[in-house]
């Protein structure tokens, strides 16, 4: 069946309600095709969708009026999610970090993810797994309120899976302000951290679906947790 016409071009965005709107008009054109979002979604509409999406993202970013400031905020201890909008399509959010400040390697849940580089300049790092893999599963444990990819659980218990893992570093990238990024679990897993110099970092990310578990690894383990923001904010998605 002949699939129809894309969607007009939107105009670029230059506030967020704007770029949400569009956002989620990409999302739910391809949705109404019949194609589930993911990183196993129908190639032709991948393509497609990322090729819209990051559109979008570089758009607002290169011409943006700085509205994301209002949501943004660093932490001296480790950096900060603020959660911006989450159905069940896609989930954006603004992450702030200070220099030094790194996210552990982790994956993406079989979603999509697209970074955009708002302020300063982020890092990222590549890995490939290459784990010989044991049964049983990590033991699921909540992020406390506030940060970083697989954080302890509050209670202090553990999360780590039986069995050594083993990564090697791949691709590295080097992202300043305007330029967007995209990774799924196909590609790699990665870490993401500020970028070399003495000014803080902000990036927009865009997740489809929103990830609901994420899967963490360091010193040869892996731990899955339950992602959690530092805040959560309702931006109305209009023109």
């Amino acid at each position: 069946v002949a699939e129809p016409i894309g969607r007009p071009q939107p105009q670029p965005p230059r506030y967020l309600g704007a770029l949400l709107l569009e956002l989620r008009t990409a999302f739910s054109y391809e949705r109404g095709l019949g194609h589930s979002l993911g990183n196993r979604q129908d190639a032709a509409s991948s393509a497609r969708l990322d090729s819209n999406v990051r559109a979008l993202l570089q758009a607002y970013s290169c011409t943006n009026t700085g509205d994301w400031r209002q949501y943004a905020e660093w932490g001296d201890h480790s950096y900060l999610r603020h959660l911006l909008w989450c159905d069940e399509e896609f989930e954006v959010m603004v992450l702030c970090w200070k220099p030094g400040q790194a996210s552990r390697v982790h994956n993406h849940a079989d979603s999509h993810c697209w970074l955009a580089v708002l302020d300063g300049k982020v890092h990222e790092q590549q890995y490939r797994r290459i784990a010989r893999e044991q049964d049983g599963a990590a033991p699921e444990a909540p992020w406390p309120p506030g940060c970083e990819h697989g954080a302890p659980a509050a209670d202090g218990s553990s999360t780590e899976a039986p069995g050594d893992i083993e990564l090697e570093p791949t691709r590295t990238n080097d992202l300043t302000a305007g330029d967007v990024g995209y990774i799924n679990d196909l590609i790699a897993l990665h870490s993401i951290g500020a970028g070399d110099g003495e000014e803080p970092s902000c990036t927009l990310h865009v997740y489809s679906p929103p990830i609901r578990r994420v899967k963490t690894y360091e010193g040869g383990k892996e731990a899955v947790s339950v992602p959690g923001f530092f805040s959560r904010h309702s931006v109305v998605a209009t023109p």
